[in-house]
């Protein structure tokens, strides 16, 4: 007996919106022109569309719910229903084991083909309901097919040969076929061919280390792929998903989300559970909805709680709508968006956004996400939201034009070609070029240069404390860090294989003072994180109960990042007086429908020439370096402008040049041009080119001062700072600013360590005895001690008081008790 499994329901408002379509059909031409060019003769006395408008009573051709949220076809497929069959169709076509993913029959090929030509744009979602995924809805490029073409007749189709195996065959002869290009080719989902063997490339070093895993703890008889996963996990703990997935052969969102490799702290889990019990699943209750339930009942829930406790993947849960929660302010000018430009019927939602983008070419990407409910890097990577000036894009086509993608060549390997032919091809441009997010692209190897002194010295690290098997690259990491103390996060990432932003949240990586950690602990204890209170929830209690408490401190004692705690409202604090002065000018130019943050920063700084970089961002809820790297806050005087208008005439922006290697240039043909004038010029930060070694010029006989220096005492395999320390203990008059010219890096960041910060016996008694009558209270900041330091010692200069707390001169002397008048 065939068991019985839940088809997909089609909504009431997509099928009357197909039924008129049906309509449409049947009054078009009956010659339907099928791809192989023979003519398939139908009409309205076969039921239009065979059958379609009987789709409120059955899905034909669909696919099948199973357990786990997947979708799969079975071995037997159902065939759409003719006009006489009272049931609605339901006729089962059979078809071998060996055949369980059937190719359609002409008759639903035009089923499937049809509504996409009369509705361009029915999304995949709604057409899968009704038809099953089909190819017609993974478009690409008329560049890209073209080329997906040749691929397939280089290597085609053999008599018999199965989807995958021909995907295999693709592979083995174009190395650089991607899985999301094999997919379009043999006619199946990505997800299907990313699954094989031959596409699960990994190093021969990596190989060799899973296999001795799967070797320690092999596959038992009976065993399923996750059960196997869990026994890799209890034998490995440091076991990744990533890793387990390879050696087991299944996906890693599948294994990700699997009990065993979902830990978190025995406290945490106790607070989960409370909630779990608290509000529970209810019968029928899809996993998603069961998280929004969890929302609804603990707002300051977060997402990636919320996929711990109902079992799912935390990016499915933060796409969710109860996730993406908005200002009641940002909500209703999204509204407004969304009514002045709505979905159109069958209009998928990267359509909709495109048209979004059209209507309102100040929306961001985010903005838009939210508005059609989907993931900002889905939205960010469409080319609507992909704008470059005219002289970059021709720039970029030009690289394109130079270095061309091969026959079967993926988007990272054409970046990597890209980036071998110009050596000074940013990640950001290469990312535009390919059509991919700059993110995915900055981490490949290739876009990771470090100099040979530096490879050879993250190499020796490595060699000293290698990979265990088992072993994911944030243990890794975390080992490293244990053996090279002061091994910085960047360099770090560069030895795993990592992104510096994964490795520097880790715990290993955000080390304090003993002091400090005390003073944090105290806060910790007096203000405790509630149950189902969210990281970000935690840290704006904590910023309540202790007002000088630092997005720095707050976040080492919430376990988050100092940029994601900085940007909370509660931690972007300004006066009275200046937030009713930000209130008026926010009031004078409010922020637009549709208009980015950014935009309105535009049209603040337009209105308002005198407003800051500072303020700007307090108003429209920005970071301060996002809106002070924007052209209109970048102002210089037209005297100014023309001068650097005629140095970038004199010597321009080569085809496939990067900002940086054209900043090189210019201070190659203008030796006086400053730091700050050639990010004006190359449109970039001042901090970013002042850094190169083009702009950190000294004389002969100082390099070679310097150069003996280093040579007296070389670099041992620590960080720079380390190394800094090493050269200011042999040398004690070396400067902050010679120790960061050997270094390579910023006078600012040696001359914070307490290294350089010497100051003679008598002042340092002096300086302990001001520490000791005006001693650090539990919970204040470096700031606000500086502060009480003033109050209780009105003659302390900034640079004593920084001494004192453990900050820099320049954070100290801009406050607000040292600015006096």
């Amino acid at each position: 007996m065939t068991e019985l499994t839940r088809v997909p329901v089609v909504p009431a408002e997509t099928a009357f919106n197909l039924t008129r379509t049906t309509d449409e059909y049947n009054n078009a031409d009956r010659t339907i022109h099928l791809v192989e060019g023979q003519p398939l003769e139908t009409g309205p006395q076969r039921g239009g569309l065979h059958g379609l408008g009987n789709l409120e009573a059955s899905a034909v051709a669909g696919p099948t719910e199973v357990p786990g949220g997947r979708e799969e076809h079975s071995a037997m497929s159902e065939v759409p229903a003719e006009p006489s069959d009272p049931t609605g169709g339901g006729r089962k076509r059979r078809t071998t084991e060996k055949d369980a993913d059937p190719r359609p029959s002409r008759r639903q090929t035009l089923y499937a083909q049809r509504p996409l030509a009369l509705a361009p744009d029915l999304s995949a979602a709604n057409a899968g309901i009704i038809v099953g995924p089909r190819a017609a809805f993974r478009t690409v490029s008329a560049q890209d097919q073209a080329r997906l073409d040749e691929i397939a007749r280089q290597t085609p189709r053999q008599s018999r040969q199965s989807k995958g195996a021909w995907a295999d065959a693709l592979k083995a002869a174009h190395p650089y076929l991607s899985a999301a290009d094999a997919a379009v080719i043999v006619g199946v989902v990505k997800r299907v061919i990313a699954r094989r063997a031959a596409y699960r490339t990994v190093s021969a070093q990596d190989r060799a280390r899973l296999d001795e895993i799967k070797a320690a703890t092999p596959q038992l008889p009976g065993q399923s792929k996750g059960a196997w996963a869990d026994a890799l996990k209890a034998a490995h703990p440091d076991l990744s998903a990533a890793d387990a997935a390879i050696t087991v052969g299944s996906f890693k969102d599948d294994i990700a989300r699997r009990t065993a490799f979902r830990t978190v702290s025995a406290q945490d889990q106790a607070r989960l559970d409370e909630i779990a019990r608290q509000t529970p699943q209810l019968p029928g209750q899809s996993k998603g909805a069961w998280a929004d339930a969890l929302k609804a009942a603990h707002p300051d829930l977060s997402a990636a709680d919320a996929a711990i406790i109902v079992g799912a993947v935390k990016q499915d849960i933060a796409k969710r709508a109860a996730f993406q929660t908005v200002s009641a302010q940002d909500q209703a000018r999204l509204d407004e968006i969304a009514a002045v430009t709505p979905r159109l019927p069958g209009q998928s939602k990267g359509a909709w956004a495109d048209a979004l983008k059209a209507a309102h070419p100040d929306l961001s990407a985010a903005d838009a996400a939210i508005i059609v409910n989907a993931v900002k890097q889905d939205i960010a990577k469409r080319t609507a939201f992909q704008t470059v000036s005219a002289q970059d894009h021709a720039r970029l086509d030009e690289i394109a034009r130079q270095t061309p993608q091969l026959p079967g060549q993926s988007k990272g390997a054409w970046a990597d070609a890209l980036k071998a032919a110009h050596p000074d091809l940013s990640a950001a441009d290469a990312a535009a070029i390919v059509g991919a997010v700059k993110r995915v692209i900055a981490r490949r190897a290739a876009f990771q240069t470090v100099s040979a002194q530096d490879q050879a010295r993250l190499d020796e690290i490595a060699r000293q404390t290698p990979r265990l098997p088992g072993q994911s690259k944030g243990a890794w990491a975390d080992a490293l860090k244990a053996a090279h103390p002061d091994l910085s996060a960047s360099d770090a990432a560069i030895i795993v294989g990592s992104v510096k932003h994964d490795i520097a949240k880790r715990a290993a990586f955000r080390t304090v003072s003993a002091q400090d950690q005390a003073r944090l602990d105290e806060i910790a204890r007096q203000t405790p994180r509630q149950s189902r209170q969210s990281k970000g929830a935690w840290a704006d209690a904590l910023k309540a109960a202790h007002p000088d408490l630092s997005a720095a401190d707050a976040a080492t004692i919430v376990g988050a990042l100092k940029d994601d705690i900085a940007v909370r409202a509660a931690f972007r604090t300004v006066s009275a007086q200046d937030q009713a002065r930000l209130d008026e000018i926010a009031a004078v130019t409010p922020q637009l429908p549709g208009q980015s943050k950014g935009a309105w920063a535009d049209t603040l700084k337009a209105a308002h020439p005198d407003l800051s970089a500072a303020d700007a961002a307090t108003i429209v809820g920005a970071a301060k370096d996002e809106i002070a790297r924007r052209a209109a806050f970048r102002t210089v005087s037209a005297q100014d402008q023309a001068r650097l208008d005629e140095l970038a005439r004199q010597t321009p922006q080569l085809p496939g040049q990067s900002k940086a290697a054209w900043a090189d240039a210019l201070k190659a043909a203008h030796p006086d041009l400053s730091a700050a004038d050639a990010a004006v010029i190359v449109g970039a930060i001042k901090q970013d080119i002042a850094k190169r070694a083009a702009f950190r010029t000294v004389s002969a006989q100082d390099q070679a001062r310097l150069d003996e220096i280093a040579a007296a005492t070389p670099r041992q395999g620590g960080s720079n700072a380390a190394w800094a320390d090493a050269l200011k203990a042999a040398h004690p008059d070396l400067s902050a600013a010679d120790a960061a010219t050997i270094l390579g890096t910023f006078r600012d960041d040696i001359a914070r360590r307490a290294a350089f910060r010497t100051v003679s016996a008598q002042d340092q008694a002096r300086l302990d005895e001001i520490a000791r009558q005006t001693p650090q209270l539990p919970g204040q900041s470096k700031g606000a001690w500086a502060d009480a330091l003033k109050a209780a010692h009105p003659d302390l200069s900034a640079a004593d008081a920084a001494i004192i707390v453990g900050a820099s001169k320049k954070r100290i002397a801009r406050r607000a008790a040292f600015k006096v008048i």
